[in-house]
């Protein structure tokens, strides 16, 4: 019983995900730097980089000697070990160790550097360094707290990896509510959590009617509640 529910909440997850891969596509967000839950191995693509413009790609909280030591205070254990334990083919296995001390010998240069941090958490979560991927993201957030995508793959981290569905849920609204452009893809990953996970299809619904309000015009978003209404 259990195992067929797996396999149901499974199957409807990759014919979710196929139609939003479509729909991210379709919007121009495929250049956000997101991982997917169904695959082991890195999805890189350049992210959009608002913030990081903006501050000339420093964070805007570290101009301060004393704030600096403070946050280096915070900063995760670069020495942390590399342990595998997810069953990677040899070649990804390979580029997860490679790349993940190559990220590390950059940030021991300069820890300010916000896709090295998202790199890291990508890389340790992708060999099942999950604790890692979770320090590193949060440092993330630290380093530039009004960037959403380190809380959203916070989020994806804590409905899925390390279950935690409250911390979850937190961290998908505050990507949400960082994200001053309002793109759908952040409600859509709530919206989806909420259903498939925290099984509360009345907070699913209210998630949609929020993306809707700031994106009235999304037929794409309009097709999911009408969706999941029918369920």
């Amino acid at each position: 019983m259990e195992n067929n529910l797996k396999i149901s909440i499974v199957t409807k997850r990759i014919g979710f995900l196929i139609g939003i891969a479509i729909f991210l596509f379709a919007v121009g967000l495929s250049g956000w730097y997101i991982y997917r839950d169904y695959v082991k191995h890195q999805v890189s693509n350049k992210v959009s980089n608002n913030e990081e413009q903006a501050n000339g790609g420093q964070s805007s909280v570290i101009s301060d000697s004393n704030i600096v030591e403070e946050i280096k205070k915070q900063m995760p254990d670069l020495d942390r070990k590399i342990v595998v334990t997810e069953n990677l083919s040899t070649e990804v296995r390979l580029r997860a160790i490679n790349d993940i001390g190559t990220i590390v010998a950059k940030l021991k240069e300069d820890y300010d550097r916000r896709e090295e941090w998202l790199n890291l958490g990508i890389w340790r979560k992708t060999i099942g360094d999950y604790e890692g991927a979770a320090e590193a993201w949060k440092f993330a957030t630290i380093i530039r707290p009004n960037d959403p995508v380190a809380f959203h793959n916070l989020g994806d981290l804590y409905s899925q990896y390390l279950p935690d569905f409250p911390k979850a849920e937190k961290y998908y609204l505050t990507a949400i509510e960082k994200d001053t452009s309002h793109q759908p893809f952040f409600y859509v990953k709530l919206y989806e959590f909420y259903l498939y996970y925290y099984k509360k299809p009345d907070l699913a619904e209210k998630i949609l009617l929020d993306a809707l309000k700031t994106n009235p015009d999304n037929e794409y978003l309009q097709k999911i509640l009408d969706d999941l209404r029918q369920q």
